[in-house]
């Protein structure tokens, strides 16, 4: 590591989970009363040379690995929790690549090389310049906007979420408010005055826990199966797309469930956008309403109101109900069930009947039971005896009390 046996700061929160890195640190140098710059200029060794007079979106951008090394040897948090405080830590799943790369081949790979509401290729081929997904192409020269959720702002130690510089989401799913820009928030709290407090749809909240669960845990339950957090960001990328697309240019039925989906937002159709544009270019008015459309599609889908068409769309939708065969009724015993019954039966018989005298002598009672004269038990009893019962456990004819088998007593 860089600090080559630095000691550990003896005050280290650790990040919260989905914390950006510069928030982290400014949590902990406010242990010190120092700030951001002080803390890593002059504190950390060797890598602070590193540091130089990077600002904040830098240290969420990409920061130099010996920095995040050097952070690592004195708070303990290990250097790959450091890395997913940062855009690059979330390389290949939220972008392929920080660099921004030809437009129309990166979108059309990221964006429409798979789809949702629309079948596959129905979306077609737009003109795009330098881009990549979520953020704009050309690194800002000023601070990124920032979108918090002003009850959680006003808890110090919670910090700021990552998510807070990307459009992804609306709302926060814990306190069931709409995200706001952060310096209302910050001014707000300046003046001793409530910061701005708005609702978001059920549909909004729903589309937002799905994202928060993909960021946090690596996953995202879908109503037919669970998917990797790097599929469900294309597969909502793809989704804010589809909204936007004019419906002059798609099939009908697919223009039928768009003009659903907006007439459920309450807006006008694709939020008065004349003009396509990537949904990265847009004002943060139109992204909004573009999240509010993906939200109510997602809802859609999942009722069956809609039909979605694309790769992706199953994945939105309920499994169907499968019916399963009951099997076949239970048959009813016929006579040669009971004549195979029986058959096993006799079998069972005759093979006790040559050890147990007992059953050999109830199975020559059964069997002559029809004889009428000696000659037939005799038969009757010679047959047992063929087959192994011993003649020793068959009695005669008087020991069984058979006085009608003697000569000359035919009935």
């Amino acid at each position: 590591m860089s600090g080559g046996g630095a000691r550990r700061w003896p005050v280290h929160p650790s990040p919260r989970p989905g914390e950006a890195l510069s928030s982290w640190l400014g949590r902990l140098a406010a242990r010190y009363e120092l700030t951001v710059a002080q803390l890593l200029t002059h504190n950390l060794g060797p890598a602070s040379a590193l540091v130089g007079k990077a600002h904040e979106d830098d240290l969420d951008w990409d920061p130099p690995r010996p920095v995040l090394e050097a952070l690592a040897e004195r708070t303990g948090v290990e250097v790959a929790e450091l890395r997913l405080a940062t855009i690059a830590g979330w390389v290949p799943w939220l972008l392929e690549s920080l660099e921004s790369a030809d437009g129309s081949q990166a979108f059309h790979t990221y964006a429409r090389q798979d789809s949702v509401l629309l079948c596959p290729g129905e979306a077609g081929t737009n003109v795009v310049g330098r881009w990549r997904p979520w953020l704009r192409a050309e690194r800002p020269t000023r601070r990124v906007p920032r979108w918090i959720c002003p009850v959680c702002a006003a808890d110090p130690d919670r910090g700021t979420p990552l998510t807070a510089m990307l459009p992804l989401m609306l709302g926060c799913p814990e306190h069931v408010c709409r995200l706001e820009a952060e310096g209302d928030v910050a001014l707000a709290f300046a003046l001793g005055r409530p910061p701005p407090h708005r609702t978001v749809s059920e549909h909004v909240l729903a589309l937002d826990r799905l994202t928060r669960e993909g960021l946090t845990s690596g996953t995202v339950s879908l109503p037919r199966r669970a998917v990797h957090v790097g599929v469900w960001l294309r597969l909502l990328r793809t989704l804010l797309d589809e909204v936007s697309i004019s419906s002059s240019r798609i099939h009908r039925h697919s223009a039928a469930a768009l003009e659903l989906i907006w007439d459920a937002t309450g807006r006008p159709l694709r939020a008065g956008l004349t003009v396509w544009r990537p949904y990265e270019q847009l004002d943060r008015a139109c992204q909004e309403a573009m999240l509010e459309a993906a939200a109510v599609a997602l809802h859609l889908a999942e009722s069956g109101a809609i039909t979605v068409r694309g790769t992706l769309g199953p994945a939105l939708m309920r499994e169907p109900h499968r019916a399963v065969y009951d099997g076949d009724p239970p048959r009813r015993a016929g006579v040669a069930d009971r004549r195979e019954h029986l058959r096993e039966e006799l079998i069972t018989a005759l093979e006790t009947a040559r050890t147990d005298p007992a059953v050999a002598r109830r199975l020559l009672v059964m069997l002559a039971s029809s004889s009428r004269t000696l000659s037939i038990f005799n038969r009757r009893r010679q047959d047992l005896i063929d087959i192994g019962v011993p003649e020793r456990y068959l009695p005669g004819p008087h020991e069984l009390g058979r006085a009608d088998l003697l000569p000359g007593r035919r009935p």
